[in-house]
């Protein structure tokens, strides 16, 4: 049975997209994003005056969730991350630095990130959102089991994103 670090490894190479969440004055906002894994962290592709965006802006954090949602009651299992979030520059060697750092699932080369910077870039609203993991938590299945309770198992970050990148 894998432990919970290596579901929540697992649940993030499998996926594609989080939930977003930031707070604003007007109070919480989530919105869906497809992801790309970063180490100890992903990025997100937004415009910037989404308002997912402009709370990021203004606070430096945010929150998210990846699960399955097609996966039975039973089965059922994700992953909640605290977030450091940051806006990068819209500046090309900014944008490169980010797209190349991808871990190995998301990685491309040569003229095909030169193609995605170009992409990103050519787009004057869209911005790269680097989310850098501070805390990651999986669901509590034995506590669901044993108890009907919802419940988070707070993980090690760092071991997560080490067996991400297959180190661990």
């Amino acid at each position: 049975m894998p432990s919970p670090q290596q579901r929540a490894a697992a649940i993030l190479a499998a996926h594609r997209y989080v939930v977003l969440g930031t707070a604003d004055a007007d109070g919480p906002w989530t919105a869906a994003a497809q992801y790309r894994l970063l180490p100890r962290g992903m990025y997100v592709e937004s415009d910037l005056e989404s308002r997912h965006a402009r709370a990021i802006a203004a606070s430096g954090s945010a929150s998210g969730v990846v699960f399955d949602s097609s996966a039975a009651l039973s089965d059922a299992d994700g992953v909640q991350l605290a977030f450091r979030a940051r806006e990068v520059d819209a500046d090309p060697s900014a944008v490169r630095e980010v797209l190349a750092a991808r871990l190995a699932r998301d990685a491309v080369t040569g003229s095909a990130l030169e193609g995605e910077v170009a992409a990103v870039i050519a787009v004057r609203r869209k911005r790269l959102y680097v989310l850098h993991v501070e805390r990651v938590y999986v669901f509590d299945r034995d506590a669901w089991r044993s108890r009907g309770t919802d419940a988070r198992l707070e993980v090690d970050a760092a071991a997560v994103w080490a067996d991400l990148a297959g180190e661990g």
